[in-house]
């Protein structure tokens, strides 16, 4: 699997980019502060979590609990690590760290975020799958967009034309659609699941950003453990 080239000497990231990084930032900090000093559901919380409830089928109920299954922690594990093993198969072992590290970086976004805050889930009575911790932000959401994204985001150099598209739009319907069947089981309000998105396309956006810094920290750390 060939990787996007990495400069030697890395640039500084460009206004715009450093704009929308930072508007992002700012918005999940907004929510977070409303999260923490409203823990219960915020603005249109409740009235859409009632919304799913009331319109819960047999065959969606299935298809959510599948997609649900298919982007969990153990899920979205597996597809790092192997994706990991792939590349340092491939000697790309540059690529194999930026994979690594962002895809745990997610994981401590998650936990600490958890943690930290401590938003506590809707009711019992509208869950359909057990869940023991606490409900900001979406790990779902949040370590999909992250590791899909990243495979994905290597992978889309390497097509063309349509199959490149195909590729974009069935990540992007895959990350919403976790999503999604995380409000339709009734685990999370809806502002767990944009919360989780928009971090994990905050942190996903940080690392590609300054994927040229941690390549060349990666280089340093593996030639000394060469030299060693």
């Amino acid at each position: 699997m060939e990787s996007p080239a990495v400069s030697a000497r890395p640039n500084p990231p460009r206004p715009a980019v450093l704009g929308i990084l930072a508007a992002l930032g700012l918005g999940m900090l907004v929510l977070t502060i409303a999260v923490v000093a409203h823990p219960d559901p915020l603005g249109p919380d409740a009235s859409w979590m009632r919304w799913f409830v009331e319109h819960r089928n047999g065959t969606a109920t299935a298809f959510a609990k599948g997609i649900s299954a298919v982007g969990d922690t153990a899920t979205m594990t597996m597809l790092g690590v192997v994706t990991c093993v792939l590349l340092a198969w491939r000697r790309h072992w540059e690529t194999a760290v930026f994979v690594a590290f962002t895809a745990l970086g997610s994981g401590a976004i998650v936990f600490f975020g958890k943690l930290l805050i401590g938003r506590p889930r809707p009711p019992l009575v509208d869950r359909l799958v057990v869940e023991t911790n606490h409900s900001y932000p979406s790990g779902h959401a949040l370590g999909s967009t992250v590791v899909v994204g990243v495979v994905v985001a290597l992978l889309v150099p390497l097509l063309h034309g349509l199959w490149r598209y195909l590729l974009v739009t069935l990540t992007v319907l895959f990350v919403l659609g976790v999503g999604v069947s995380r409000l339709y089981l009734g685990v999370h309000w809806p502002t767990d699941v944009l919360a989780g998105w928009v971090f994990g396309i905050l942190w996903l956006s940080l690392c590609f950003t300054y994927r040229p810094v941690l390549a060349e920290r990666s280089r340093a750390v593996l030639a000394r453990a060469t030299r060693d």
